[in-house]
């Protein structure tokens, strides 16, 4: 039964190439020790969405492509998505990276529901899967993002440029974890929810600033 009691929480991790938030969300999924504040308990549940196929290669990780191959997965307590079985490029459709996460968003919301435990969702870049400058989110995403408190599902984020997600998203991030990030339009997105911003463009890679916007607590920490 959905529990609308439970915290919404949703981590953005932004930063440059080789900055550090790549491994940030791997210590994260992992449960591994990241300075923080508030050490998760570890997930019932781990869905990513790896388009890249870099999770997979990294951390030794299967990567699952088919209905039944998902279903499976999630005795392992982990479902790292490859989109490119089920989904292939075909004249007139749309590209099949943005076909399969509207599937695999919609597969994990219904998998969410299916019983208590905290889960995750984790994309790299999402927003290329979204729309940009839209007030409106497909519903796929909107009830992982807005809905998925209540089902226990966290959502985690990253990505280079924090401007291409859509104000609609950026308004529902719970908590900014900042790498080093220079570029003036990037930091200006960030600014509204994280107003100590400014400071990513000093950070050495590795370094990180985060602000959890439920309780104004910041931590500087390091991955490397």
């Amino acid at each position: 039964m959905p529990d609308w009691s439970l915290p919404h929480n949703c981590i953005l991790v932004a930063g440059a190439s080789g900055s550090g938030k790549t491994t940030y969300c791997q210590c994260f999924l992992l449960n591994r020790s990241l300075e923080q504040a508030c050490n998760p308990a570890p997930a019932a549940v781990t869905f990513v969405f790896d388009y890249k196929l870099e999770f997979s290669q990294r951390l030794g990780i299967p990567a699952v492509g088919t209905v039944r191959e998902c279903e499976a997965a999630l005795a392992s307590r982990w479902v790292v998505f490859n989109p490119f079985v089920m989904f292939r490029s075909e004249e007139g459709k749309e590209a099949p990276e943005r076909r399969a996460f509207a599937w695999f968003c919609s597969w994990v919301y219904d998998v969410a529901k299916r019983g208590p435990g905290r889960k995750v969702f984790h994309c790299d870049e999402a927003h290329n899967f979204l729309p940009t400058r839209s007030d409106m989110l497909p519903a796929y995403f909107s009830r992982i993002l807005r809905e998925g408190r209540a089902e226990d599902l966290e959502v985690l984020l990253s990505t280079q440029f924090p401007k291409d997600y859509a104000r609609i998203v950026r308004s529902s991030v719970t908590e900014w974890v900042m790498f080093n990030t220079v570029e003036r339009d990037e930091l200006d997105a960030v600014r509204p929810y994280f107003p100590g911003v400014d400071r990513a463009a000093q950070l050495r890679p590795g370094e990180f600033l985060a602000v959890n916007r439920h309780s104004g607590a910041e931590l500087a920490g390091r991955v490397f």
